[in-house]
C-alpha cells in the first residue's frame, strides 16, 4: 500500500479541512512527521487507520473520542484516504456517528455513521462498497490485513510496537497465514485429517455392521457365532431337520385334502335338498293367488272392449268444449264492436271541435312573429343595463378604497421598524466586545484540561507499575518453586534409572552407570519415579514462568519510561500554564479552572444571545425593506384609483345615453313583460297543434278497431254454426257404439274409472302370470337336481377337521420358518464375506492415512505441535529472521541476533514459530520480551522490515510499500540512534515510503523531509515541507 493523498476534518485536534497530497515528498522516501506534543501527529496516522478499518490505531483511543472539540456544530468530522496497491488505486472516505446542527431549526442531531470504497476505474472514482459488512471484507482483500496485523506489520503505532516481536505461535502463525496465503498447506492438512476420519470412521461403520449382522442369526446359546466360519458351521448342522419337516408336512396336507372332499360332497347334497324346499315353497304360494289371477283377467277383457266407444267419448267432450269456447268468443266480439263504434264517434266530435279554433289560433301566429321580431333590440337593451350595474358598483367599490388610513398605517408601520433595528445594531455592537475574551479563555480551559488528563495518566501509569512490582513478586515465588520442582523431578528420575540397572550390575565387573567395578552401595528404589512426560511438563512450567516474569519486567520497564516522559510533559505544561495564566500554581489549579469554566459559561450563554440578536436583526432588515416596498406600492395604487374613477364616471354616462335612445324605440322597456307575452302565445300554440295530432291519430285508431271487430264477428259465427252440426254427427255414432255392447250411457260413465287404470290392471295380471311360470320352472330344476345326487356314505366331524387343520398349518409354518431364517443366514453369511474383504482393505488405508494425518497436523508420529503449514510457515519466518538479522546484528553492533525456538514435541501448545534472541555477549538466548525497551524497538523495527523484505520477494504477495512508525526512538542512546538512522536511509533505495513519529531532535535535522504539524487556538493544520 503507498498513499496518495488523506483528507481529514473536524477530526481529533484538526478543526478545518487538512489536505495531505503525498505526491509533494517528491522523491523523498522518509519523512518525520513533527510538532509539539498533542498537536495531532498521531492522529495523521489514526486517520488513515480509521479511513481503512474505521477504528484508531492505538488502544486507548476510542472511537467515539476522534470527532474534534474545536468543530462548529455545522461542520462534519470525516476521513478521505486515497492509496495505490501496485497500479491500482482505491479510496475510503468515513464518517464515524455524530451530533451535528439541525438543517431545519435549532438544537442537535445524531448522524448515523457511513463509509464508501471506491476504485479509480477508466479516470474515475467507481463506487464498490457501501454497507459495514462488505467494507470489512474488501478492504481486507485490497490491502491483505486485519487491523491487528496491520498494526503490527505496516503501521507501528507508539507504545505497541513489539506486539509482532513477543506474539505467540499461534498469532504469528495467524499473521504469517495471511501475508503469505498458505491456504493450500492447511488445506492439505484439513483434506487428510477429513481422509483419515472418513476411512476411520467407515471401519468403525463396517464392524458396527458386522456385529449387527452376527447379532441377528438366531441360534441356540450353547452354540458360539462370532465369525462368518461359525455361520458356516450352524448352515451344516440346520440341513437334516429340514427333511423330517418335509415329511410330516406332507402327511398333514393329505389328510387335510381329503377331509376337504367329503366335506364338499356332503355340502353339494345338502344345497340340493335345500333348494327344492324352498322351490316348492315358493310355489305353493303362487298358486294361493290363482283366484284373483282369474278374475283380474276377466275385468282387462271387458275394460279392453270399450276402447272404441271410449273413443267416440273423448271426441264427443272434446267437440263440446271446443263449441263452448267459440260461443264465449262471439259473445266477446259482439261486445267490442259495441263499444269500438262508440269510440269512434267521440273521436269524430272531438275533431269537429278542434276545426271550429283553427282561425284564433292563425290570429296568435301572425302576433307571435311580429313579437319576434323585436328580439335583437330587447338583446341588446340587456347587455346595456348589465353593464351599468357593472360600472356602478365599480364606481362604489374603488370609492370606498380611495380612504388612505391604510397608507398612514404603513408609514408608523416604517417608522417604529427603522428605530428597532437601530437599536438592537447599538446591543450587538456592545456584546461583540465581551465576546473578544472567549479565544483566550479557551485555550487557557484547553491547557488545563490536558494539564488534569496527564495527571490522570501519570497516576493510572504509577497504579499499573505498583501492580507489575506485586505481579512480580508472586512471579517470582513461582519461577523459585517451579524451579525447586523441576529439580527435585530431575533427580528422582536420575534415582529412578539408575534403580533400574541395579539388575545388571555384576560383581567385578563395570558399573553401567559410572564404570567402576567396585559396588559398596547400589542405588534404592525412589519414594517416587516420575516419568519423562512428568518431568519435561514441570520444565514447560519452569520455562512459562521465566518467560513470563521476563515478560513482566519488559512491561514494567516500559512503563517506567513512561512514566519518566509524563513527568516532562507535567512539567512542561505546568510551565505553559504559569505564563499563560497568572498566579497559575498546583494549588490553585482547581479554583482557576472553575473560574474559567464559570466565566466560559457567561460568555458561552452571551454568545447565544449574540447569535440570536443578529438573526433579530437580520430579520428586522428584511421586515423594514419589505415594508418600503409596501409603502411605495400604496402610494402608486392610490394614485392609480383616483384615475380609474374618473374613467368609470365618463364610461357610466355613455352607457346610459344608448339606454334612453332604446327605450324610444321599443313600445316597452320591460324586457319581462314582452318574454311572458312570447312564452303564453307559443305554449298556446303549442298545445292547439298537440291537440290536434293526438285527435286525428285517434280517430283513426277507432275507425281502424271498429272494422277488425265487425270482421271477427262474422267468422266466429260461421265457426259455431259449422262446430254445432259436426257435434250433432259424432253424439249420434257414440249413442249407436253404447248399443253395440248393450251398455247404457250411465254404466258407461261409471265404468271409465277402471278403464283409466287399464294399463296399471295389466301390468297387474303380468305379475301374476310371471310369478307363477317362474315359480313352476324353478321347483322342475330343484327336483331334477335332488334326484340326480347321492346322499354320501361317511362323514366327518367338525372337531376332527379343525385339528387336522391346525396340525397341517403349524407344520407348513415351521417348514417356512425354518426356510425364512436358513435365507436370512445365508445372506448374512455373505455380506459378512464382504465386509470383511473390505475391512482387509481399509485397515491397510487407515494405517497409511493416520501416518500422514499425524504428520501433516502435528501429531506424535511427526514434530508434535507442529503442523504442515506451521512447518512451512517456520521455513517463511527463517527468511524473514535472517533478513531481520542483516539490520538488527549492524543496530545493536553484532550483540543481538533473532533466531527461531527449537521445538521438541512436548507440552501440548502449539509449537514451531516461538521468536528468542540470542545475546553474544552471554552466548545464551533469552525470550524477547526480556530485552529493554531501546532493545525491543530495534528487535521490533528489524523484525518488521526484515518482514517486508520477504514480503516483497514472494511473487503475488502483499505489496508492501509502506512503513509508519510512532515514536520509539526516544529509547535510543546516541549511538545507537545513529546505526538506526543509517538502516533507515539505507531503505531509501528500495523505493519503500517511510513515515516516522518522534521527539527526537538529531532526526529533524537527518531527515529533510517533514510533514509539520502546527497547534493553534482553534484547532492544528498540517503540511509537508522540504528543507
Amino acid at each position: 500500500m503507498k498513499p496518495i493523498s488523506l483528507i481529514i476534518e473536524a477530526f481529533g485536534p484538526y478543526r478545518d479541512s487538512v489536505n495531505l497530497d503525498f505526491s509533494e515528498l517528491q522523491d523523498h522516501s522518509m519523512f518525520l512527521i513533527s510538532g509539539p506534543t498533542g498537536a495531532g501527529k498521531t492522529s495523521i496516522l489514526d486517520a488513515m487507520v480509521y479511513a481503512l478499518y474505521g477504528e484508531p490505531s492505538g488502544e486507548v483511543r476510542k472511537i467515539d473520542a476522534i470527532r474534534s472539540d474545536f468543530a462548529e456544530p455545522e461542520r462534519m468530522t470525516r476521513v478521505d484516504f486515497s492509496f495505490a496497491i501496485g497500479e491500482a488505486q482505491y479510496r475510503v472516505e468515513r464518517l464515524p456517528k455524530q451530533l451535528v446542527a439541525k438543517k431545519r431549526g435549532t438544537g442537535m442531531r445524531e448522524q448515523n455513521a457511513s463509509a464508501t470504497v471506491y476504485e479509480m476505474k477508466d479516470g474515475e472514482w467507481k463506487v464498490i462498497a457501501t454497507s459495514a459488512a462488505a467494507i470489512r471484507d474488501t478492504v481486507q482483500r485490497i490491502i491483505g490485513f486485519r487491523k491487528d496485523q496491520f498494526l503490527q506489520v505496516v503501521l507501528l503505532p507508539q507504545g505497541e510496537f513489539r506486539k509482532l516481536l513477543v506474539a505467540s505461535t499461534s498469532e504469528r502463525e495467524e499473521l504469517l497465514h495471511t501475508l503469505f496465503r498458505t491456504d493450500l498447506y492447511r488445506k492439505l492438512q484439513e483434506a487428510l485429517k477429513a481422509a483419515y476420519d472418513d476411512a476411520k470412521a467407515g471401519i468403525e461403520a463396517n464392524l458396527t455392521k458386522q456385529a449387527a449382522l452376527i447379532q441377528s442369526i438366531p441360534h441356540d446359546e450353547d452354540t458360539i457365532v462370532l465369525t462368518a466360519q461359525h455361520v458356516r458351521e450352524l448352515l451344516a448342522n440346520r440341513e437334516p431337520y429340514r427333511d423330517g419337516l418335509v415329511v410330516k408336512r406332507d402327511e398333514a396336507v393329505a389328510e387335510v385334502e381329503q377331509f376337504n372332499a367329503l366335506r364338499k360332497e356332503w355340502a353339494v347334497y345338502n344345497q340340493a335338498q335345500q333348494s327344492l324346499t324352498e322351490a316348492a315353497s315358493k310355489l305353493d304360494l303362487v298358486k294361493a293367488r290363482e283366484g284373483e289371477r282369474s278374475s283380474l283377467r276377466e275385468k282387462v277383457q271387458f275394460l279392453t272392449s270399450l276402447t272404441p266407444t271410449y273413443e267416440l267419448y273423448k271426441q264427443f267432450s272434446d267437440k263440446q268444449s271446443a263449441l263452448k269456447t267459440l260461443e264465449t268468443a262471439l259473445s266477446d266480439t259482439k261486445k267490442g264492436v259495441e263499444i269500438a263504434s262508440q269510440q269512434e264517434s267521440k273521436c269524430t266530435e272531438a275533431h269537429e271541435v278542434l276545426a271550429s279554433q283553427a282561425e284564433t289560433i292563425q290570429a296568435n301566429r301572425t302576433t307571435l312573429a311580429q313579437l319576434q321580431q323585436q328580439s335583437e333590440k330587447f338583446d341588446e337593451l340587456a347587455l346595456l343595463n348589465k353593464e351599468l350595474t357593472t360600472l356602478k358598483s365599480n364606481l362604489e367599490t374603488q370609492d370606498r378604497e380611495k380612504s388612505d388610513a391604510e397608507l398612514q398605517i404603513q408609514h408608523k408601520l416604517v417608522a417604529d421598524l427603522e428605530f428597532a433595528l437601530v437599536e438592537a445594531r447599538k446591543q450587538f455592537q456592545a456584546n461583540s466586545k465581551d465576546l473578544e475574551g472567549i479565544p483566550r479563555i479557551q485555550e487557557q480551559l484547553s491547557q488545563l484540561q490536558r494539564y488534569s488528563e496527564l495527571l490522570g495518566q501519570k497516576q493510572k501509569l504509577q497504579h499499573d507499575i505498583d501492580g507489575k512490582d506485586r505481579s512480580l513478586a508472586a512471579i517470582d515465588e513461582s519461577v523459585k518453586n517451579s524451579k525447586v520442582q523441576l529439580e527435585r523431578l530431575e533427580h528422582l528420575m536420575a534415582e529412578g534409572r539408575a534403580f533400574e540397572l541395579v539388575h545388571l550390575v555384576v560383581d567385578n565387573e563395570p558399573c553401567p552407570v559410572c564404570g567402576s567395578t567396585e559396588h559398596p552401595q547400589l542405588a534404592s528404589k525412589p519414594e517416587l519415579y516420575p516419568t519423562k512426560e512428568e518431568v519435561e511438563a514441570a520444565r514447560a512450567v519452569r520455562d512459562e514462568a521465566i518467560q513470563k516474569q521476563a515478560s513482566e519486567i519488559g512491561q514494567k520497564e516500559t512503563l517506567v519510561i513512561r512514566l519518566h516522559e509524563l513527568d516532562e510533559e507535567v512539567k512542561e505544561q505546568v510551565s505553559k500554564l504559569t505564563s499563560l495564566i497568572d498566579g497559575f500554581s498546583e494549588d490553585t489549579f482547581d479554583s482557576i479552572q472553575q473560574d474559567l469554566l464559570s466565566q466560559m459559561e457567561q460568555l458561552t450563554a452571551l454568545r447565544s444571545d449574540t447569535e440570536q440578536l443578529s438573526k433579530t436583526i437580520a430579520t428586522n432588515e428584511g421586515e423594514l425593506s419589505g415594508a418600503k416596498e409596501t409603502l411605495a406600492k400604496l402610494e402608486m395604487a392610490h394614485k392609480e384609483l383616483l384615475e380609474s374613477l374618473h374613467d368609470l364616471e365618463i364610461q357610466l354616462s355613455s352607457v346610459q345615453a344608448k339606454i334612453d335612445a332604446l327605450s324610444k324605440i321599443l313600445p316597452t322597456t320591460d324586457l319581462d313583460t314582452w318574454r311572458k307575452q312570447i312564452e303564453s302565445l307559443e305554449t298556446e300554440i303549442n298545445a292547439y297543434d298537440e291537440q290536434v295530432k293526438v285527435c286525428e291519430s285517434n280517430l283513426e285508431a277507432a275507425r281502424k278497431q271498429l272494422n277488425a271487430q265487425q270482421g271477427r264477428l262474422e267468422t266466429l259465427s260461421a265457426q259455431v254454426q259449422e262446430e254445432t252440426n259436426s257435434l250433432d254427427v259424432i253424439y249420434k255414432e257414440y249413442i249407436k257404439s253404447l248399443q253395440s255392447i248393450s251398455l247404457g250411457e250411465v254404466d258407461f260413465i261409471e265404468a271409465l274409472g277402471d278403464y283409466n287404470a287399464l294399463d296399471t290392471f295389466r301390468t297387474e295380471l303380468y305379475a301374476l302370470d310371471e310369478d307363477f311360470n317362474k315359480a313352476q320352472a324353478v321347483y322342475d330344476a330343484a327336483l331334477k337336481v335332488a334326484k340326480s345326487i347321492v346322499e354320501p356314505s361317511a362323514t366327518v366331524s367338525d372337531e376332527v377337521y379343525d385339528a387336522a387343520v391346525e396340525r397341517r398349518d403349524a407344520l407348513v409354518g415351521n417348514l417356512a420358518a425354518w426356510e425364512k431364517e436358513t435365507k436370512h443366514i445365508e445372506t448374512t453369511l455373505a455380506s459378512l464375506e464382504e465386509l470383511d474383504v473390505a475391512m482387509g482393505e481399509s485397515r491397510e488405508e487407515v494405517e497409511f492415512l493416520s501416518r500422514l494425518n499425524d504428520l501433516a497436523n502435528g501429531g506424535e508420529q511427526g514434530f508434535k505441535n507442529v503442523t504442515f503449514e506451521r512447518y512451512v510457515l517456520g521455513a517463511i519466518l527463517d527468511e524473514v529472521v535472517y533478513a531481520a538479522n542483516l539490520r538488527l546484528q549492524k543496530m545493536s553492533r553484532s550483540r543481538y541476533s533473532l533466531e527461531r525456538s527449537d521445538y521438541t514435541g512436548g507440552g501440548r501448545g502449539k509449537q514451531g514459530l516461538d521468536l528468542a534472541v540470542m545475546d553474544a555477549f552471554t552466548g545464551q538466548s533469552r525470550p524477547a520480551n526480556t530485552l529493554s525497551g531501546g532493545e525491543t524497538f530495534l528487535a521490533s523495527m528489524a523484525l518488521a522490515l526484515g518482514l517486508a523484505d520477504v514480503i516483497q520477494s514472494y511473487a503475488g504477495g502483499i505489496h508492501m510499500d509502506t512503513m509508519f512508525i510512532d515514536e520509539g526512538f526516544g529509547t535510543l542512546d546516541p549511538d545507537t540512534l545513529e546505526l538506526a538512522m543509517e538502516t533507515l536511509v539505507q531503505l531509501q533505495s528500495s523505493g519503500r515510503l517511510i513515515g516516522m513519529i518522534s521527539h527526537v531532535p538529531e532526526l529533524k535535522t537527518r531527515i529533510p523531509a517533514h510533514l509539520e504539524v502546527t497547534r493553534g487556538d482553534d484547532g492544528s493544520t498540517a503540511k509537508f515541507v522540504i528543507n
